[in-house]
C-alpha cells in the first residue's frame, strides 16, 4: 500500500468519525434548537470530505446526504430515528473495503427509504415554450 493510499484511507476514517458523532448528537438533539450545532458541524464535515476526497464512492453516498439535509434547512424536519438508520448505514458502508456503484446507489436509496430527499433541487422541465417559439 503506498503513502497516498495511507492517506486517503486515514483522512477518510477521520471524516467519517466526525460525521458519524455529529449524527448520533443530531439524533439526541432532533427537533431541539441545540441541533442546529451538530448540523453544521455535520454539514461542514461533508463539505470538506467533498473537497478532499472528490472522487471516493463514500463521499457520494455523504453528499446525497448532505444536499437532503443542507436544502432549505431540511435537517431540521427529520426525526431521530432517521438519524439513526443513517448512522447505521454509514457505519455499515464503512466496514467495506471499497465500494462499488451498485453499492452506491443501494445507499442512496437506503437514504430515499429513510425518508430523505436525496435529490431536492431537481424541478420539472417546461417544454412547451420552447416548442411554441419553434413553431412560429
Amino acid at each position: 500500500m503506498s503513502i497516498e493510499q495511507n492517506v486517503l484511507e486515514i483522512s477518510g476514517l477521520i471524516f467519517t468519525k466526525t460525521i458519524l458523532g455529529d449524527l448520533q448528537k443530531l439524533q439526541q438533539y432532533s427537533r431541539e434548537p441545540m441541533a442546529a450545532i451538530y448540523a453544521d458541524n455535520l454539514l461542514r464535515t461533508m463539505r470538506t470530505m467533498r473537497d478532499k476526497l472528490p472522487f471516493d464512492p463514500y463521499t457520494e453516498v455523504v453528499m446525497a446526504l448532505h444536499d437532503a439535509i443542507a436544502f432549505q434547512n431540511q435537517w431540521i424536519d427529520y426525526n431521530a430515528n432517521q438519524y439513526q438508520g443513517v448512522y447505521e448505514l454509514l457505519t455499515s458502508l464503512v466496514e467495506r473495503e471499497k465500494l462499488n456503484n451498485d453499492e452506491v446507489s443501494s445507499a442512496i436509496l437506503t437514504l430515499e427509504n429513510l425518508g430523505f430527499d436525496t435529490l431536492p433541487f431537481g424541478g420539472e422541465l417546461d417544454f412547451t415554450t420552447a416548442q411554441d417559439e419553434n413553431e412560429e
